[in-house]
């Protein structure tokens, strides 16, 4: 079966993982998701899906501190890393899990959702929508979902899909080495707001974010399901 272009990071993390031993995006965590859920009324029984975990930076932070969450990327590499590093830390592996959100679903919905630096790896617009109807799909009614983009909200660009499994120069842990491309769109303000408005997501919130670790601009907004 031919790949999608947003599996490209599975070649990343195997790459990185085997021969680095050492995780692509670091081993910090994102405030900022622990202070919206906490803004917007979180508890340790809140449901809460985090959508593309990736290396499980945030999910395992917050699984340490009590929070009840469930963690899905589409890469298997990916996963298997979140469970070994969540044994290291001492907390469940049980909540990661493999999927893909533009393929499949959940039969559960949530209070919380949150994706962090995933929305800008998906180039193609149908992409981007099904993303988003799987997000307004799986929210509670009075549920929340925060979203996380690479971008300053002005600057538009986008990669050739065609090329994200080719290997390129990629700075890491202050050496240089080859890695698979991957892919990623920024928008506007008003393409993401836009996007967010088509998907039947009522916008509570956005604002730039310069704490999200490896991006020196991201773009958060804070959604609700938008109800007829």
């Amino acid at each position: 079966m031919e790949r999608k272009y947003y599996e490209a990071y599975e070649d990343r993390y195997k790459k990185v993982h085997s021969e680095k031993n050492l995780a692509w995006a670091g081993e910090g965590h994102s405030p900022t998701i622990e202070k919206l859920l906490k803004q917007y009324g979180a508890n340790k029984n809140s449901s809460i899906l985090e959508i593309g975990c990736g290396e499980g930076q945030n999910a395992i932070y917050l699984l340490s501190e009590g929070y009840n969450v469930h963690a899905s990327d589409i890469s298997p590499e990916a996963i298997r890393w979140c469970k070994q590093k969540a044994s290291e830390k001492g907390v469940s592996q049980s909540p990661f899990f493999v999927m893909d959100i533009l393929q499949n679903s959940l039969a559960e919905k949530f209070d919380f959702i949150y994706s962090v630096a995933v929305l800008h790896m998906l180039v193609e617009q149908g992409d981007r929508d099904k993303f988003l109807k799987f997000v307004h799909d799986h929210l509670k009614k009075s549920g929340k979902a925060f979203i996380v983009i690479m971008g300053d909200g002005e600057e538009t660009r986008k990669t050739d899909i065609n090329k994200a499994f080719e290997l390129a120069d990629r700075p890491f842990w202050g050496e240089t080495i080859q890695v698979a491309t991957t892919s990623c769109r920024m928008v506007t303000w008003s393409e993401f707001l836009n996007e967010l408005n088509r998907a039947n997501l009522n916008v509570i919130h956005h604002f730039l974010d310069k704490t999200i670790a490896g991006f020196e601009n991201s773009m958060v907004a804070v959604v609700e399901r938008k109800e007829k």
